[in-house]
């Protein structure tokens, strides 16, 4: 998507381009009626397939009269349209960098920093990173933004940029059932965020993942798969 960095006072916020919202909250409710004003083309060859799914809703939308049936149809793809198009916004990630304070947020996720504990920030595999000076890290969230608009939001406020990415990633090592090395307590909370991430259970993902923090732990996930790296010592 196209992004924007806009300079307010004494912050920059990087972000999508200002047109993407009005777009999509435009743009998918028309979507979504175009594809209910053609449901009523097919609801009768639906209706047909004994295999189809939610048989009885289908049949009690065949049973309305044509106009009926048309307006139903446009009202229920505009609504569906207009509900992904909230839920695409609420997901748009925003990041505002200030000379005393950085701030990530992404739907239900936020992280706010003060400037001092931030020692860099960098962006590898599709995530954005702050670094904390226990080599923690402070925020850790999807991006689909322009990086060199971040790098330059970051400098122009004097933040720290790793333009080569993790500057810890060579630390990482898979992480399996009873692995050596680890704080005590964090392999039973590493194999209960295991299980999370098979069910993707996003909620317990994050919660497991802080607590794992708060023992000294940091955690990347690939492909179903737990690596971790220890943080310095307090």
């Amino acid at each position: 998507m196209p992004t924007d960095g806009t300079r307010i006072g004494e912050t920059t916020t990087v972000a999508d381009a200002p047109w993407v919202g009005p777009a999509f909250l435009i743009g998918l409710p028309l979507v979504g009626a175009a594809l209910g004003w053609g449901l009523t083309f097919i609801v009768e060859w639906i209706v047909g397939l004994a295999w189809f799914p939610f048989q009885g809703l289908f049949e009690l939308f065949n049973d309305l009269s044509g106009t009926l049936r048309l307006i139903v149809a446009l009202a229920a793809g505009l609504l569906l349209g207009l509900v992904i198009a909230l839920f695409a916004l609420h997901e748009m990630l925003h990041i505002t960098v200030g000379r005393d304070r950085i701030a990530f947020r992404r739907g239900d996720y936020e992280r706010e920093i003060d400037r001092a504990d931030v020692t860099g920030v960098f962006v590898q595999d599709k995530r954005v990173v702050a670094l904390g000076h226990r080599r923690q890290e402070l925020a850790n969230v999807e991006f689909d933004l322009d990086r060199d608009k971040l790098a330059a939001a970051l400098r122009r406020h004097g933040y720290g940029w790793h333009p080569d990415g993790d500057p810890y990633a060579a630390e990482f090592k898979r992480w399996v059932n009873g692995a050596d090395g680890l704080p005590q307590g964090a392999n039973a909370v590493l194999k209960a965020r295991q299980q999370a991430l098979e069910k993707s259970n996003t909620g317990d993902l994050r919660e497991l993942l802080d607590e794992l923090a708060d023992l000294g732990v940091v955690v990347h996930d690939k492909d179903k798969k737990q690596y971790w790296r220890l943080a310095d010592p307090a």
